[in-house]
């Protein structure tokens, strides 16, 4: 048989929920009672008034974007020039057709094997050595039009005859570089 308790429950839980509220008090009360200096200024350091401040006047900070904003276009042309100047990228296509890989010199050249593939990358590099290149990418487009092609299994192949050298897929979003 049953019992019922011969305390009252609410004994226990009104003392806890003052606990409660009183942790609650004082978490909301910490960011007042918080140090508001960095935490260089703990270790000894005491920077500056100003550094510590930020410009509130608004044409200021504007003129900081705009600055920054320089600074960013400026190192990103940076990196596309030496980017050109060092990349030679060889873009291959994916036949829709029959997943067959191929490439344009003066006309369409089928790599149809792991021999085609190594001549191609001499070829290639041969050919960025003259343009005084110092890095060779091969860059492999697939189909625009849907396709069925490549398969999982060709895709594979096209990894182990280019695993010597860089090797990105672009499958249609413009990003590239696709491991």
């Amino acid at each position: 048989m049953i019992r019922l308790p011969r305390r009252s429950v609410t004994r226990f839980f009104i003392p806890l929920i003052d606990v409660l509220i009183l942790l609650f008090a004082i978490f909301l009360l910490m960011p007042y009672v918080s140090d508001p200096l960095p935490p260089e200024v703990e270790g000894g350091l005491q920077p500056d008034k100003e550094q510590l401040s930020l410009p509130t006047d608004v044409r200021e900070l504007q003129q900081l974007l705009q600055e920054e904003r320089r600074r960013v276009a400026r190192l990103e042309q940076e990196r596309q020039r030496w980017l050109s100047e060092r990349l030679h990228v060889c873009v291959l296509h994916i036949d829709p057709q029959d997943g067959t890989l191929y490439h344009y010199d003066a006309e369409r050249q089928d790599v149809r094997s792991e021999a085609d593939a190594l001549r191609l990358i001499a070829r290639q590099k041969a050919l960025a050595g003259n343009q005084g290149k110092n890095e060779l990418y091969f860059l492999i487009l697939w189909p625009r039009t849907p396709s069925a092609f490549p398969t999982q299994a060709q895709e594979t192949q096209y990894r182990q005859w280019f695993r010597d050298v860089p090797l990105g897929f672009d499958r249609g979003g413009g990003s590239g570089g696709e491991k």
